[in-house]
């Protein structure tokens, strides 16, 4: 098997034959649910076998069928031998063809470990490796683990941005967890709350002041004078209970607690902004289509067509308070990391 990069893999193709040979219906249903996740996480699938009915997987959005036994399809299909491509069989004969091509399979016996594959013991734990979004957020966390074992004492502060109600804690949430599993200390501030175009768009003044996209200055002062600055000049913080300017918006739990060997994480629409310029030091950007921003909007499912008149509701007002902010403050010029964020189970580093 070529040297095999989960994040590389676009592709998963399952020969069913072997696969699911003493399969009942218990273990059909299961089989099934499976594939809706790896649906779910974009990846196009392919099922191969000598007798398969395509009307059967119509409810999947990329699985595609193959009437043919597993060694034909690899034979007559050079589109299933690619670099992101993925097998999953557990016929010896197949495996050793695909060995020999230098293909990506796996299998459960012990002769596919022997024939250069990747072993499971149950098929389904490979969703553990055929996660996108955990890849990602893997990845990243590879990278600034390296940062802070090259200059452990000095902050390092995060700061994600993205539309309105786009899903900024599930990225948050994915990341946060992938840091602490590089044994790294992190913390984080949520202002979704008191910062945003929100607040922007019932003042006349926008146009001003970036303060017009704050709930109040008070708290803009409070953040930065009292959390940020300090943090970023290498001194601890601790605030035992939180201001009465901010107790009814949940941006941390107290008492809150930083010192310059952590990860600060923070996060929220308008993130980017000039009082932000010399504290963040890296920026990840939140992408999505309109049509997605729309349908986390207005809690629609995105996968779905639905009526286009939400997507230009969004275009005229959220949409656009969002997007006079991107140009206002040059933020595409700021941005060190981009993220595809149109599908949660499957978001990504844009190249």
């Amino acid at each position: 098997m070529q040297e095999f990069h989960p994040s590389r893999i676009r592709l998963l193709v399952f020969e069913l034959d072997s696969l699911t040979l003493n399969f009942e219906q218990d273990a059909w249903d299961n089989f099934r649910q499976f594939l809706h996740v790896l649906d779910d996480r974009d990846f196009a699938i392919v099922l191969i076998a000598e007798s398969i009915q395509a009307s059967e997987w119509t409810s999947f959005a990329k699985i595609s069928v193959i009437k043919s036994t597993g060694e034909e399809a690899f034979n007559n299909n050079s589109s299933l031998s690619g670099a992101d491509v993925f097998w999953f069989s557990e016929q010896a004969s197949l495996q050793t063809k695909l060995s020999s091509a230098n293909a990506n399979f796996a299998g459960s016996s012990g002769e596919t470990t022997q024939n250069g594959g990747l072993q499971y013991q149950h098929l389904y734990d490979t969703l553990q490796i055929f996660n996108p979004s955990k890849i990602t957020t893997a990845d990243l966390s590879i990278t600034l683990s390296k940062l802070k074992q090259d200059s452990e004492q000095v902050p390092l502060m995060l700061g994600i941005g993205g539309p309105d109600e786009c899903g900024h804690s599930f990225f948050v949430g994915e990341l946060f967890d992938a840091l602490e599993d590089q044994e790294l200390l992190v913390s984080s501030l949520d202002l979704s709350k008191v910062l945003g175009t929100e607040f922007q768009k019932h003042d006349n003044s926008a146009s001003e002041s970036s303060s017009s996209l704050w709930r109040s200055v008070e708290i803009r002062d409070w953040l930065i004078d009292d959390v940020l600055r300090p943090y970023s000049q290498r001194k601890q913080v601790y605030i035992e209970n939180p201001p009465e300017i901010i107790q009814d918006y949940e941006i941390c739990t107290f008492p809150y607690f930083l010192a310059p060997e952590m990860i600060l994480l923070v996060w929220g629409t308008t993130v980017f902004l000039p009082e932000f310029e010399n504290l963040i030091d890296l920026r990840f950007l939140l992408e999505l289509s309109e049509k997605t921003a729309a349908a986390r909007m207005f809690a629609l499912d995105e996968r779905e067509n639905f009526d286009k008149s939400f997507i230009e509701t969004y275009h005229q007002k959220e949409g656009k308070y969002y997007s006079d902010y991107l140009e206002k403050y040059d933020v595409q010029k700021q941005i060190d990391y981009r993220i595809n964020f149109d599908n949660f189970n499957a978001f990504s580093i844009k190249e």
